[in-house]
């Protein structure tokens, strides 16, 4: 292939349009596709994407690195699973490019003729008579297969389970607002946030059972619960929000292979609307109060997950949460246990109710760093 010299401010541009089309909303829908082994097709592509990048750059290679970008995020461009999907598993190999690139011409417009040398040519030579043309297309090809081959006979990702409350979303405000909705209904006196806070944990029921004055009555309590209930999920995201940075650490963990899934006290059709709103496509299940399973600490949630997402082993799963109830669930469970120090508890909190070697971190960032550079015991 033909060489030059590439400054290093065209690198930089380079680098940054690679960084602009990844968090293209189009590729977002394939995070929920299954690619390889331990890999989803949004994963895939960018790993090929930037293989592409770093191997031209670093041989200097004459090309068009837009649309080398470009083809190669856009060549799975598909939106189905072929192993749950009869119709697609017999040809899969040999028509996907074709329906990729249908698709990128759907959603963009102005597809060049290199990037359709791509997409339409990146399965060489199973497609035997597409081969591709263009020196851009011959490198996706090749770093394709590469990658590929990588993420099928590499070794599995763990599976992050999160709690929801005080470590995926900050929820402390509508929480404390329905808490005191139902109280002040019953002209019970109302509790600070600062009470609300301590007293999450173990699921609302439990919540509503702190808040009420001591002696209350199980009829009264009931209904106080109830009113908690409605108004709650009512105004379920009237104040809620994310942790800072917690959306796009997620998106880095889906895209390095980590499979992830919400294990939550908080009732479950609610957690479902926060999850679907706030991180939609990121979380492969989530699980809440359903009134099915017993609520943490027990261990039911987790054993729940891993059949609905069929994990063949505790040892694979980290139980990511907030609290002392988070830990006491993943030692139930005989999995893995990281807690934020960002939530609804302080370290000093939680610490001395913990084995002292359970790592901590103070964001889902951190959180990646430890995972790259530590080995987690179970507890």
């Amino acid at each position: 292939m033909k060489r030059r010299e590439i400054s290093r401010e065209e690198q930089l541009k380079i680098w940054v349009f690679y960084l602009n089309f990844r968090t293209n909303p189009v590729l977002n829908d394939l995070f929920k596709t299954k690619q390889h082994r331990t890999s989803n097709t949004y994963r895939h592509v960018s790993l090929v994407a930037k293989k592409c990048v770093e191997y031209a750059l670093k041989k200097k290679l004459d090309i068009d690195y837009h649309s080398l970008i470009r083809g190669a995020f856009l060549h799975d461009l598909y939106f189905y699973d072929w192993r749950v999907t009869p119709e697609k598993k017999l040809h899969h190999l040999t028509r996907h490019p074709k329906e990729a690139l249908e698709n990128a011409k759907k959603y963009f417009d102005d597809i060049n003729p290199i990037e359709e040398d791509i997409i339409l040519n990146h399965m060489w030579p199973i497609t035997l008579f597409h081969f591709p043309k263009t020196k851009e297309g011959r490198l996706v090809s090749m770093m394709d297969k590469a990658t590929t081959f990588k993420e099928v006979f590499s070794k599995k990702k763990d599976v992050l389970i999160f709690d929801l409350d005080g470590t995926l979303l900050d929820t402390l405000d509508d929480l404390a607002n329905a808490v005191n909705y139902a109280l002040d209904y019953y002209h019970f006196p109302t509790r600070s946030k600062e009470y609300v806070r301590l007293a999450i944990g173990n699921g609302v029921a439990m919540l509503i059972r702190r808040c009420v004055p001591e002696g209350t009555d199980e009829e009264t309590y009931e209904k106080v619960l109830e009113t908690f209930r409605k108004y709650y999920l009512a105004h379920v995201n009237d104040n809620t929000k994310p942790y800072e940075g917690n959306y796009e650490a997620l998106r880095e963990l889906k895209r390095r292979g980590y499979r992830l899934a919400v294990a939550t006290n908080k009732l479950h059709s609610a957690a479902n609307a926060l999850m679907g709103k706030f991180y939609p496509g990121l979380f492969e299940y989530v699980q809440g109060d359903d009134g099915h399973v017993r609520r943490k600490p027990s261990y039911d949630m987790i054993a729940a997950i891993r059949k609905k997402m069929k994990i063949k082993q505790n040892s694979k799963i980290i139980y990511i949460g907030d609290t002392i109830v988070d830990y006491q669930t993943a030692k139930n469970a005989h999995v893995k246990c990281i807690l934020v120090t960002y939530g609804f508890r302080t370290k000093e909190e939680t610490m001395p109710y913990v084995n002292k070697k359970t790592p901590t971190v103070a964001s889902l960032w951190e959180l990646i760093n430890y995972l790259d550079k530590n080995k987690i015991r179970p507890l």
